[in-house]
């Protein structure tokens, strides 16, 4: 089984990763990827850039990962990022205006741009 996410800090920084999703995100790899995240929020994280340009598709309960994670982290001024979504990704999160609760970027730069310094 192809490994379908990897997270790894940024700067050396333990409040801000990068996320890197590949494949597809479904019901069945979801609790995984949350129970990685939230042990992560737990431990400091705060910023969150994710790389969606291997993601090919994601489900709701792939997408209420980072609706749940925003919620725990977002009160400590916490943000995510995604960034490289293909068109059928990007649509899903401008349907259900999940972009205007988080960042949806073209590439890396800008999406680590939107985060700040």
């Amino acid at each position: 089984m192809a490994e379908l996410f990897r997270t790894q800090p940024v700067e050396g920084s333990h409040e801000r990763y990068e996320l890197s999703l590949s494949g597809r995100i479904y019901a069945d790899s979801a609790p995984a990827l949350k129970e990685h995240l939230i042990g992560l929020a737990d431990k400091g994280l705060k910023q969150l850039l994710v790389d969606g340009s291997e993601l090919e598709q994601i489900d709701s309960s792939g997408l209420n990962v980072f609706v749940h994670l925003l919620k725990k982290i977002r009160p400590e001024g916490g943000k995510i990022v995604f960034y490289g979504l293909n068109d059928n990704i990007r649509r899903v999160f401008s349907i259900t205006k999940l972009e205007t609760v988080m960042g949806v970027e073209a590439d890396r730069a800008a999406a680590a741009g939107s985060l700040g310094s």
